[in-house]
């Protein structure tokens, strides 16, 4: 666990070591995610609605609104991508250093992209048995009258499976910002050195991320354009938390470097 502690605080060492220039880096992409989110509430009100409709007051989604969604879900995805992929640049290249190389070339990033179509799919099918056997586990604690406590501890076993699995899997995305090609057995293969301490790291980013969501559930508004948007920030955040640790990985399991050797750069 102690390795663990070490990688995850490493990832957010990085991220809050200099606020400023972490800003400037990602801003260009943060601000696409944030406003595909408030193109959504503007112009896709009925999906918002839709997400919080309980079976009775279900009600058709409008043409346009279901287009706007398509748009602005689809741009938000690639902002998505794009934040990843400066924060990859940004940290293994040394940042200042090398500033006019920080910005991906359009075969870089959607290389990027195709990488993360790949490991989706590998982590979907990896993650059938796993959905398989949490149903059957869940059925049988309905059985015996735990329905409410088994649901809670399934999922929450369950998000440290997936994580887990995401980790395994994810090194080939900070390879694919830097240009480089990595399979996907290639990346299972270099993180089965520390697979007992992602265990770790992916039951404390569970654990984060299981926080994070009670404490703003009982402070944040349920509906409406503001929760869009801090619901969407809080996605950004913990994304950037899961891509630092995944740069964090790939310069010490592939450039060899030490945790804590990757320095965020002067301004």
């Amino acid at each position: 666990m102690n390795t663990a502690l070490a990688i995850l605080a490493h990832a957010l060492r990085m991220l809050v070591f200099d606020p400023a220039t972490t800003l400037r880096v990602l801003m260009p992409a943060v601000l696409l995610v944030l406003g595909c989110s408030t193109g959504i509430a503007i112009w896709a009100p009925d999906v918002i609605t839709l997400m919080n409709a309980t079976p009775e007051t279900i009600v058709p989604l409008a043409p346009g609104s279901a287009l706007a969604f398509i748009v602005f879900g689809f741009a938000g995805l690639l902002g998505y991508a794009l934040m990843a992929v400066l924060w990859h640049r940004h940290v293994l290249l040394n940042g200042a250093e090398q500033r006019d190389a920080l910005h991906p070339s359009p075969a870089i990033f959607f290389g990027y992209l195709w990488r993360a179509v790949i490991v989706a799919i590998v982590q979907l099918i990896a993650t059938i048995p796993v959905l398989l056997v949490m149903a059957t586990l869940g059925s049988i604690f309905w059985g015996v009258g735990f329905a409410t406590l088994s649901a809670s501890l399934l999922a929450l076993g369950a998000s440290v499976i997936f994580i887990w699995i995401a980790l395994r899997l994810s090194v080939v995305l900070p390879a694919a910002a830097m240009g480089h090609r990595i399979p996907v057995r290639e990346s299972w293969r270099l993180t089965s050195n520390v697979f007992g301490e992602l265990w770790g790291v992916a039951l404390l980013l569970t654990g984060m991320n299981t926080l994070v969501y009670y404490i703003t559930s009982a402070v944040l508004p349920i509906e409406g354009t503001l929760a869009l948007l801090a619901q969407t920030a809080i996605f950004i955040i913990e994304g950037l938390v899961f891509i630092s640790v995944l740069t964090t990985l790939y310069g010490n399991l592939v450039e060899g470097r030490s945790i804590g050797q990757e320095r965020r750069p002067e301004t």
